[in-house]
């Protein structure tokens, strides 16, 4: 780790986690935005970081580049950080950590075949999350690469204020003043986080789930909106658990044929499945406005600022840590997944997928 670290918000995260990966090399990201300081928290952490880049709607590959060393200058680790456009095979065959970022991912077997055993691939988000087309995890258990998800209601790294402060924001972009709510949203992590911002603001709402376990369950909507009430100013979209489309053509609300309660809504969309192309049709205020396919966000803990990204990105690190020392300590894969799960933020798969 450097001497002293000059930024505050990674030198109390170094502290928070106990980070120290002196004697490692992470393979990560390049990236814009709030995502440019996570390489350098790791090359602070005293890692090598080795980092992929590549264009983006965000930022070119250069200018990605540019900003992320100007950040490790400032730290004074630029000599601990080196950065490639693309893929780098070399790089990767001499990693420990892998992060699961933007740039780095798919996770495919062409990758995870040049890793050396004992490399680790640590998720930047919990297990439940975890999509097929981006990590082939047959891949890494066939290989013996550990791969292991980060609790984000962990003592540690706990993202529920985060994703509370999100809503809000969302809710403020949408131009509220006080009206009232109807939030779609299972009874989860992203749910629960988002119903207790609301009710913490004394915002006036009404939570509809997929089994009811809120105020009201999706097959009764209908029924609940079409008897007299209150007009609804806002609908918060936050599903991450019901894949059904909740906003579209014969959907559960749909854009074209609102009951009169929802007449003048708008959309806020955090996840879900939401078909854009209804509510442009319809002429709906919806924010943000490009919306992402189900199981995506469609507004990230980024449209905060880096703290929360780095704040996770961080606890993935730990999660890396622990299991690369293990791995490199001879421990076997399930073995160092116990320790992980002991000494980190570390979340396991469930059922077939698990570890231990």
């Amino acid at each position: 780790m450097t001497d002293v670290v000059r930024d505050p918000l990674l030198a109390g995260l170094i502290d928070r986690y106990g980070l120290d990966l002196r004697g490692l090399t992470v393979y990560t990201e390049a990236a814009a935005g709030a995502y440019a300081w996570n390489a350098v928290l790791a090359a602070v952490a005293g890692a090598r970081v080795l980092a992929e880049t590549r264009d983006s709607s965000y930022a070119s590959a250069q200018d990605a580049a540019a900003r992320v060393m100007a950040i490790a200058e400032a730290e004074g680790v630029s000599d601990r950080l080196q950065i490639a456009v693309g893929r780098r095979r070399e790089w990767l065959a001499a990693a420990d950590i892998v992060t699961n970022s933007g740039f780095v991912r798919p996770i495919d077997r062409a990758l995870i075949e040049v890793l050396k055993p004992t490399a680790v691939v640590p998720l930047m988000w919990e297990t439940w999350e975890w999509r097929e087309g981006e990590l082939d995890l047959a891949a890494c258990r066939d290989a013996g690469i550990l791969v292991l998800g980060t609790d984000e209601t962990s003592a540690q790294c706990d993202m529920r204020p985060f994703i509370s402060l999100l809503a809000l924001k969302l809710l403020l972009s949408l131009g509220f003043d006080g009206g009232t709510v109807l939030l779609l949203a299972s009874d989860d992590l992203l749910g629960r986080s988002v119903a207790r911002a609301l009710a913490a603001n004394a915002v006036s709402y009404t939570w509809a789930s997929p089994n009811g376990h809120a105020d009201v369950s999706y097959a009764a909507l209908a029924s609940a909106l079409a008897g007299r009430g209150p007009a609804i100013d806002h609908v918060i979209v936050a599903e991450h658990t019901c894949a059904d489309r909740l906003v579209g053509p014969g959907a559960l609300l749909d854009p074209a044929a609102l009951p009169p309660r929802l007449k003048g809504a708008s959309f806020g969309v955090m996840a879900g499945h939401v078909d854009e192309a209804s509510l442009v049709a319809a002429g709906t205020t919806f924010f943000p406005s490009h919306i992402a396919p189900f199981g995506y966000m469609s507004y990230q803990p980024y449209a905060l600022g880096r703290r929360p990204v780095l704040t996770l990105f961080g606890a993935g690190l730990r999660v890396g840590q622990a299991m690369a020392r293990a791995r490199l300590r001879g421990l076997d894969p399930a073995e160092a997944a116990a320790v992980a799960l002991t000494e980190s933020p570390a979340m396991d798969f469930k059922g077939a997928m698990a570890w231990r």
